[in-house]
C-alpha cells in the first residue's frame, strides 16, 4: 500500500500516533524550553496545516513539522535557530502577526522507511501550504544526522566535509542540498537543553563524578556538567539552510 500524506489539520486523529512515533526516534533528552512551552501549539489552528503526517495503511511512518514566522527585511536568521523560530512562529500565530517565511522544524521517519525518499517527500510537502499562505521564503535549521558520530570534530568542519562526488558527507545535509537548499550560516545555539545532574544521568545512563564536558550518545555538542549548581547544559548548533519556495 502506498504511503499517503495528510496535514494535521485534515487528520487530527493521527497526531497522537505521530508524536508517539517521534518520541521513539529522538533522544529522550532532546527537549528544550521552547519545546516544552510551544510545541503542542503547532498542532492547533492555524499552524496545524503546516504539519504533515505520513501513513502506510493505518500506521504512521513519518512526520514533518514546520512553522511560519516573520523575518524582518534585512534581518539575519537567529543564532538561537530552532528554538527561536518555534517561539516566534507560535507567538506570531497567537497574536495574528502576518508571517512571511517558513521554517522546517523536523522530519522523523520510522527506521524501516529510511532510504525510501520519504524524508524528501515530507520536506517537499512543506512548500504547498507555505505558498498558499503567501509566504516567500523557506528556511531550515538543519541538524546533521551523523555529526554525533564525530564528536572530536567541530561543527563547521563536519558540515564542510564532502564525498568524492562533491555532495555533503552527512546524509541529511545531502538530502537538503539535493532539494536545492543552500547554506546560509551556522546557528551556534540552535537548541539549548538543560536538566539536573540526576536527569542527565537518567537520560544518558552515565554517571558524572565531576564537573566538566562529556560526550554523550546522539548529541551534536558536549554536555557541560556543573555539580555545584546541579545543572547540565547541552547547546547544539544547527546549520541554517534556505530552500527554494
Amino acid at each position: 500500500m502506498p504511503v499517503t500524506l495528510h496535514s494535521a489539520a485534515e487528520r487530527p486523529d493521527l497526531v497522537a500516533a505521530a508524536e508517539a512515533m517521534g518520541a521513539e526516534i529522538w533522544p529522550v533528552w532532546l527537549s528544550t524550553k521552547a519545546v516544552r512551552s510551544f510545541w503542542s501549539a503547532i498542532y492547533e489552528p492555524p499552524l496545524a496545516q503546516f504539519q504533515t503526517i505520513a501513513v502506510d495503511g493505518d500506521r504512521v511512518v513519518g512526520l514533518g513539522n514546520s512553522v511560519p514566522f516573520f523575518l524582518a527585511p534585512g534581518a539575519s536568521l537567529p543564532d538561537q535557530g530552532w528554538d527561536a523560530v518555534l517561539e516566534w512562529g507560535v507567538l506570531g500565530a497567537r497574536s495574528n502577526q502576518p508571517a512571511n517565511s517558513l521554517s522546517a522544524l523536523s522530519v522523523a521517519i520510522r527506521p524501516d522507511q529510511r532510504g525510501t525518499g520519504l524524508a524528501a517527500q515530507l520536506l517537499a510537502a512543506m512548500k504547498p501550504p507555505a505558498r498558499r499562505a503567501g509566504l516567500s521564503r523557506m528556511f531550515a535549521p538543519v541538524r546533521p544526522t551523523r555529526k554525533a558520530f564525530y564528536p572530536l570534530q567541530d561543527f563547521a568542519t563536519y558540515c564542510n566535509w564532502r564525498r568524492p562526488d562533491g555532495t555533503p558527507l552527512d546524509p541529511w545535509l545531502r538530502t537538503h542540498e539535493a532539494l536545492g537548499a543552500t547554506t546560509i550560516r551556522i546557528a551556534e545555539a540552535s537548541q539549548t537543553i538543560t536538566g539536573t545532574v540526576e536527569q542527565w544521568e537518567r537520560w544518558t545512563q552515565l554517571q558524572f563524578p565531576e564537573s566538566g564536558r562529556y560526550a554523550i550518545a546522539g548529541a551534536l555538542a558536549p554536555l557541560e556538567i556543573n555539580l555545584a549548581n546541579d545543572i547540565g547544559t547541552c547547546i547544539e548548533p544547527n546549520l541554517w539552510m534556505e530552500h527554494p519556495l
